[in-house]
């Protein structure tokens, strides 16, 4: 496999994991991931007779594949983080009655590693386990990108800037001032860049070496997130971090196992 066919199907499986709950269309790839129409085509193919990837029935697009979930699994027990904050994030659900999540750094990417089900939740649940959304994106990606250091944060607006006006018109004019306020906040606060009625609050949590490696929010309703409940959600997140924190013992990174 060369190099270039190496990129193209990555770029193919991080499209999928990004819609996995709808699929996408070879259109919908091909038009995401940059690649010519035919050797997205292709590609697929190829993907299927390995199982990265499975059709849908009746033509209605692609989804990832049995094999990277088998993948998966293997290597859970050195890189999921998830069980650290497991107990934490039903915590909040229960004291809120609004949905958790946890999300992970990725290179310039968040990656929602966990979320608790709330019953009836208004609104539904806007990521699932596995997707990925731009660093920067929806309260838990502000607040982990704000959190990093000068360096990957010019890294990740270069890399991400082309994708960003699919989250509801964000630029990165916006997100530099979104970024600011952050910072000075201390917590991260969104609303309306996935769904008109959803926003939400965040904040960062640190490996061992103080290096920002994932983030925590809590999601509710435009209309419910006033500034005094934003200040509240704000505070029981940090004291959940503060209980999360002396079980860090690691120093996160793309490319090494945890354990």
């Amino acid at each position: 496999m060369t190099t270039l066919v190496l990129d193209r199907v990555l770029r193919i499986l991080d499209q999928l994991s990004r819609y996995d709950a709808r699929g996408l269309s070879l259109s919908d790839i091909a038009r995401q991931s940059g690649i010519p129409h035919p050797s997205v085509h292709r590609l697929l193919q190829d993907m299927m007779a390995a199982r990265l990837v499975a059709a849908l029935p009746e033509g209605k697009g692609y989804v990832l594949g049995r094999r990277p979930f088998e993948h998966g699994l293997a290597a859970r027990g050195r890189h999921d983080v998830a069980p650290l904050f497991t107990a934490n994030l039903q915590r909040l659900a229960d004291a809120t009655g609004y949905a958790a999540y946890l999300f992970v750094l990725s290179g310039h990417e968040a990656v929602c590693y966990a979320h608790t089900n709330v019953q009836r939740l208004d609104p539904p649940l806007s990521v699932t386990v596995g997707g990925r959304r731009p660093l920067g994106v929806g309260a838990a990606g502000l607040a982990l990108m704000a959190a990093q250091d000068a360096e990957l944060i010019e890294a990740a607006l270069a890399a991400n800037a082309p994708t960003l006006g699919r989250y509801g018109g964000l630029d990165e004019a916006t997100l530099r001032t979104l970024l600011t306020q952050t910072q000075a906040l201390g917590y991260a606060r969104s609303g309306g860049c996935l769904n008109t009625n959803t926003a939400a609050v965040g904040h960062a949590v640190v490996d061992a070496g103080g290096r920002a490696f994932a983030a925590i929010s809590l999601s509710t309703t435009v209309a419910r997130l006033t500034q005094r409940e934003a200040a509240r959600l704000a505070a029981l997140l940090r004291t959940e971090i503060a209980d999360i924190q002396p079980r860090v013992h690691f120093h996160w990174s793309d490319s090494a196992p945890l354990r």
